[in-house]
């Protein structure tokens, strides 16, 4: 529990820093094509906000019922999908913090967006959107870069770091 508690809040924190970061850039290079899986970095960080909106959707019990596609968007302005990001990454925190040990090997089953059955549990579920999470955040970060971010302006993002910044 220790451990994934630490995930949950190290995601909120080093989402907090990337959209940070977005924030600065114009709106051309933020939705610029940078030939990655989802295009843009406005296309990406809609595509995360969605996965943990469906995760976390699955794991409550709650489907969310309005996603249909893994590139939807769901919010076309910044700010908007800002403010929803920092929501879901409290509601993750605060999800987190309503287990025990018990509830992690809780099994459920979803739907899948091919119209598939799913199977999982709670624990490979966090650990699922966690690792995905990370995947697409580097290549946010790799966009950034390439939207001409100083890579010396850019935070250092691992987990060390994140830790580093809690104990200071």
């Amino acid at each position: 529990m220790k451990h994934l508690m630490m995930l949950a809040n190290y995601n909120t924190w080093v989402n907090t820093e990337i959209f940070k970061l977005c924030a600065e850039l114009s709106d051309e290079d933020y939705r610029k094509d940078r030939s990655v899986f989802f295009g843009s970095i406005h296309a990406t960080l809609n595509h995360l906000l969605l996965v943990d909106m469906i995760w976390l959707g699955r794991m409550k019990g709650q489907p969310v019922e309005s996603i249909h596609s893994l590139d939807q968007t769901l919010f076309d302005d910044f700010e908007s999908l800002s403010n929803v990001r920092n929501d879901i990454d409290k509601q993750l925190i605060d999800y987190v913090s309503s287990l025990d040990e018990d509830n992690l090997e809780k099994s459920f089953s979803y739907t899948r967006m091919t119209g598939a059955s799913g199977e999982s549990n709670t624990h490979e579920s966090l650990l699922t959107l966690f690792n995905h999470q990370t995947h697409h955040r580097g290549q946010v970060h790799a966009m950034l870069t390439q939207a001409g971010v100083d890579k010396h302006a850019m935070p250092d993002i691992d987990i060390v770091d994140y830790l580093a910044s809690t104990s200071a």
